[in-house]
């Protein structure tokens, strides 16, 4: 017999379903306070325009791509906390834990332990993957506070005929705060389980003189949790398989922007250091002093007009400077398990890069419009270095800093031809150069449809790659893991049909049907001395899907959302799924005001399948996770709240170990491999007030 919680849940994920078609009612555009808690229509949330598509403002419905916009109201009504939470209400794509890192998967690829390679993250165009793991950090390590986001912009598919390396599944750009969209101050203060505490300043104007500043501070302080269990692990040696206060983050986030009419400064620094219960890579399990710490610094100048002549053209402009620095200290036994001699590891990577862009978009004709470009990127500094510090210096490996070093530059065109007044073509392609591994090119193409008004069909095929990155190629301890320098590049195809339809004046329904071939799949294999190496794996992946959002938005201000998706993800050769790819997932909301709209009650669920783990006999079992978020509007004069739980049902879940994740048991002498158990219920209450 189902139990009580499940039969709940079970009403909850219908109620979900059938609320947006049972409300009357059509949506209403409003002009409101940027301090208020907006209510976007859907005309008004048609209208956004986004670049992550094609490097140039666009309206969302025109794109062509699948793409979605995250608000910043959505952000607030839901209590997202990092931008992998809020990333996971779209379609098709899911987030696990390492309990050190986020991940996210895309279309029922995500191997575990990727570090997220395979997205293109953005800050306002901005590439954040950094040089040497290509990572894109997506919880409290990405550079800057979610409270500075004005919306967030989704495009799945293929990305690398505009972006370069990284955008295989999806480019996520994110949209900060400006001056215009404050207009005043604003103040934070959050508390939440496990002794949680987050404060948060920011402050925006635009002045009649055409100067817009904005900038925020935060800094963010958890101990985590205090008891966390991993059944693999249960034995005398190994704690019986409990971690115990060695779960604790903490994060500090700077960010500035400045513009006076066509030049620009944006600023970010951050810093954010997380200790790790996994013990990963055989470590000393139970152990306080396993850390990493990731800091990010970037400076970026820009001048971008509007040319007012007979051809519309937009000129872009663009110089920048990145800093990444990653430490981490790894304590573990000598002779693995909790026997031995306790040696103090440490591992550090960083890098330093400069980059600039130019881009000059035009209509050529009345019908035919374009956009042209060039970019180079030079990592002129990259470094990777590992040593024991106690009981004994050791050094294993010291890659230097300039050795490494490598430059790259690549040129784009993309043009749009009207056929007919509902029928449009777009290509476009791009060439990367880098010193490393040679030539790039990567096209993309797309026919745009609209037989009427409130229908767009969009039938897309593109192709993108990923370069290797240093850390695959060039880190060589010579005791567990070997360089290997001959790496190709990954490289996709995506074949998709994508159709959306404008229910009434209160839906957007947006459905595709895809398919992607993955080749030269980039993955740690052990070699035949026993070592780890990055190789190329000659098979090929192959994924087959359809996926449906439903987002609704009413005039009496109740909103939702729905997202399914059903796909199969699987090595061709081996015709066998991948390691953490769900064959179904699920997510959906609904929020609704109360108390004349002076509050919102905003619960949301997400739906993931079972999935295959790497190196254990069983599945990570399938789960179903609830939210719950309560905001307000102003209760005093400027004051706001929010409270929210997050796995309100204290649901057990867990999401597939990476190859890291083992340890070393002397007394069966053989390695342990574990799953990692995700976070349990928590809350979180947050207090504001705007100035």
């Amino acid at each position: 017999m189902p139990s009580y919680p499940f039969m709940i849940q079970v009403r909850v994920l219908a109620f979900f379903i059938l609320l947006p078609f049972a409300l009357p009612g059509q949506t209403v555009g409003q002009t409101q306070s940027p301090d208020e808690l907006t209510e976007l229509s859907l005309e008004e949330l048609m209208d956004i325009k986004i670049v992550a598509a094609s490097k140039k403002k666009q309206r969302i419905s025109q794109v062509a791509a699948s793409a979605f916009v995250i608000t910043r109201d959505d952000i607030r009504r839901y209590g997202y906390r990092t931008l992998g939470e809020s990333l996971r209400r779209i379609s098709g794509l899911y987030l696990s834990s390492d309990r050190n890192y986020d991940y996210l998967g895309v279309r029922g690829f995500s191997l575990p332990g990727d570090y997220n390679t395979r997205i293109l993250v953005l800050i306002d165009g901005h590439r954040v993957n950094n040089a040497i793991y290509d990572a894109s950090l997506l919880e409290d390590g990405f550079p800057i506070d979610i409270e500075s986001i004005e919306h967030i912009e989704v495009v799945k598919g293929p990305g690398s005929a505009l972006w370069g390396s990284n955008a295989l599944f999806a480019v996520v750009n994110v949209v900060p705060r400006k001056g215009s969209d404050m207009d005043g101050g604003r103040v934070l203060a959050e508390t939440g389980s496990h002794l949680r505490k987050k404060g948060f300043v920011e402050y925006g104007r635009l002045f009649d003189n055409g100067l817009e500043i904005a900038g925020s501070v935060s800094g963010m302080d958890s101990d985590g949790e205090n008891h966390i269990y991993f059944p693999e692990l249960d034995q005398p040696g190994f704690h019986h398989g409990v971690a115990a206060r060695v779960d604790d983050e903490d994060a500090s986030k700077v960010y500035i922007t400045l513009s006076y009419h066509d030049v620009g400064l944006m600023l970010y620094k951050s810093k954010r250091r997380k200790t790790v219960p996994t013990a990963a890579w055989d470590g000393a399990f139970n152990d306080s002093g396993t850390y990493t710490d990731d800091g990010f610094t970037s400076a970026e100048l820009s001048y971008e007009k509007d040319l007012s002549n007979s051809r519309n053209g937009h000129f872009l402009a663009r110089i920048y400077h990145d800093d990444y620095d990653y430490s981490g200290e790894y304590p573990r036994y000598d002779n693995g398990g909790w026997a031995g001699t306790y040696v103090l590891n440490k591992d550090e990577g960083w890098s330093r890069q400069w980059g600039a862009e130019l881009r000059y978009g035009m209509d050529i004709t009345e019908d035919l419009t374009s956009t042209f470009g060039v970019e180079y990127q030079d990592v002129y500094e990259i470094h990777q270095q590992n040593w024991d510090a106690s009981p004994y210096y050791a050094l294993s490996l010291d890659t230097g800093t300039d050795q490494n070093a490598y430059h790259s530059s690549a040129y784009y065109l993309q043009g749009e031809y009207g056929l007919l007044d509902n029928l449009s073509l777009i290509g476009g392609i791009r060439l990367d150069d880098y010193s490393t591994i040679g030539k790039q090119w990567n096209p993309r193409a797309a026919l745009v449809y609209s037989p009427r008004l409130a229908t767009i069909f969009k039938l897309l095929y593109g192709e993108a790659f990923r370069a290797p990155n240093d850390y695959e190629r060039n880190y060589d301890d010579g005791g567990w893991q070997i360089g290997n320098d001959s790496l190709k590049p990954e490289t996709i195809r995506t074949w998709e049909l994508v159709c959306e339809q404008n229910i009434a004046s209160h839906s957007r329904l947006v459905a595709s049907i895809f398919r992607f071939e993955l080749k030269n799949l980039i993955s740690q294999v052990e070699t035949a001395d026993y070592l780890l190496q990055f190789q190329n794996n000659p098979h090929t992946v192959r994924s087959d899907g359809v996926e449906i959002q439903l987002e609704s938005r009413f005039e009496n201000g109740i909103e939702g959302y729905l997202g399914v998706s059903t796909v199969n993800t699987k090595d061709l050769d081996l015709d066998a799924r991948l390691t953490n790819s769900p064959t179904f997932l699920a997510s959906g909301g609904i929020s609704v005001p109360i108390w004349s709209k002076n509050f919102y009650l905003s619960p949301d669920f997400f739906y993931v399948d079972g999935r295959k783990s790497a190196d254990m006999t069983e599945d990570a079992g399938s789960y179903f996770l609830t939210n719950l978020t309560i905001t307000s509007g102003n209760i005093f004069k400027d004051i706001r709240m929010s409270f929210a739980v997050y796995n309100l049902f204290n649901k057990n879940i867990i999401a597939p170990g990476a190859g890291e994740h083992y340890h070393y048991d002397p007394d069966a002498d053989h390695y342990i491999y574990f799953n990692i158990p995700q976070e349990g219920r928590t809350f979180r209450f947050q207090l504001s007030c705007s100035f």
